[in-house]
């Protein structure tokens, strides 16, 4: 199918059912086209006369619902045309009935309706900054703002715009959308995508705050918003922001979560919320130092195993071990301490196997000889005996294993390889 400006028997972007009325979630039309296979991802592209389905558009995600019982993933425009993306094909010349997935809609209206208000009140008087781009995200959605004659949003404007946003929620202020035909291309706005030409411009207007280009779908009033919370900042590009934030019913999804989310640390710390930065910062603390302890012993532990080493390599020319608390930091004191002793340097094809992990999961694996036949010959015994083994290097072979349930397996053939020697 074909892309084009506009198909006469189906109502152009700018001019939809969504567009004209953003609270409708079902509506009949007529399916005017349909591809005859799927494609590549196995979509069929379906062109309704008219749609209640959004297409991504303005920032604004597309919406998702049914045509029939047919589900639709995707809408998407091109130019003026709207397709919907079905993985069932759609018979053409027939009516069908469109159903919108409204939680999705609506979730979309109050953050993209919030998106405006949110920039109208901080582009104004008293904090001037502009916003160049913004994003609606899964969970929280950001605003890009730049900065002001070099300065950028302070936390108190932050909060300040934020009351002020929320009393503007409170008052209920009307929307208003302003459609125009603008068939001969005529004051086209800039913001526009350079493949919408002609058909329907669309202006919402916050009454006596703002007037943006948009084809979105919007509330009808302000108080629909409910509420709006700013989160978090952070700094872009060197000099520009991004504040992040939710409007409506993401807001109260938010508090559930972090709630949630509050009760469980309140078991797992045994204290209230005003105490977890303490707590939690007092836990850190202990945690590092037992880190360190922990690293102290486990050097002295090294020193004592390098011992039974030298015993075993000089007795056998090879040696084993497997420690279940191991981690690779614990085989590097190992093998540090066997190059110490010069244990390879002295006993001509040997080899040091040191692994950790516990046996069903798996770890770390160093191999050390004293030339690179030995770790070799080593490596391709374990390799037949251990269950996903992968490393690599010459002379010190390291790497991980999936799981150690073969290393009695394994001891027995390297046993039978030095004895046979």
């Amino acid at each position: 199918m074909s892309p084009a400006q506009h198909i006469p028997d189906q109502i152009p972007v700018g001019a939809l059912a969504c567009q004209k009325d953003t609270f409708l979630k079902t509506a009949t039309t007529k399916c005017i086209g349909c591809s005859e296979k799927p494609d590549k991802k196995g979509f069929y592209e379906v062109l309704l006369h008219d749609t209640i389905l959004f297409p991504e558009g303005g920032g604004q995600p597309n919406d998702t619902g049914f045509i029939d019982d047919i589900k639709v993933h995707n809408v998407q425009r091109r130019g003026l045309q709207h397709i919907h993306f079905t993985k069932e094909p759609v018979a053409v010349d027939k009516e069908v009935t469109l159903k919108v997935d409204w939680d999705r809609r609506f979730d979309h209206v109050q953050q993209h309706t919030g998106q405006h208000l949110l920039s109208a009140v901080l582009e104004q008087d008293p904090y001037k900054f502009e916003t160049v781009g913004w994003n609606l995200g899964d969970k929280i959605s950001y605003v890009e703002l730049a900065p002001n004659n070099g300065s950028l949003p302070t936390a108190e404007q932050i909060s300040q715009a934020e009351d002020a946003i929320n009393t503007l929620i409170f008052s209920g202020v009307p929307i208003i959308t302003h459609a125009e035909n603008n068939a001969a291309d005529d004051n086209r706005p800039d913001s526009l995508p350079s493949d919408y030409r002609g058909g329907v411009i669309r202006t919402i207007e916050i009454e006596g705050l703002d007037r943006n280009p948009c084809c979105g779908t919007h509330a009808n009033n302000l108080a629909q918003l409910q509420s709006i919370k700013f989160l978090h900042t952070e700094k872009i590009r060197g000099n520009n922001m991004r504040l992040y934030f939710v409007v409506g019913r993401r807001v109260l999804d938010l508090l559930d979560s972090s709630y949630t989310t509050c009760k469980s640390l309140t078991g797992l710390l045994s204290c209230g919320p005003e105490s977890f930065v303490p707590q939690i910062t007092r836990l850190q603390t202990l945690q590092r130092t037992q880190a360190k302890t922990i690293k102290r012993l486990m050097a002295e532990l090294a020193g004592h195993a390098v011992t039974t080493l030298v015993t075993e390599v000089k007795e056998n020319r090879y040696a084993m071990v497997h420690r279940e608390d191991a981690d690779m930091d614990y085989l590097v004191l190992l093998a540090n301490g066997a190059k110490e002793q010069k244990l390879l340097e002295e006993n001509a094809g040997a080899v040091i196997i040191l692994a950790g992990g516990d046996p069903s999961a798996g770890g770390p694996i160093i191999v050390l000889g004293s030339d690179d036949d030995s770790v070799k010959k080593a490596t391709q015994i374990l390799t037949q005996h251990l269950d996903g083994l992968k490393g690599g290097g010459k002379g010190r072979w390291q790497g991980k294993c999936k799981t150690w349930k073969g290393w009695d397996s394994a001891q027995a053939a390297i046993k039978e390889l030095y004895t046979s020697q």
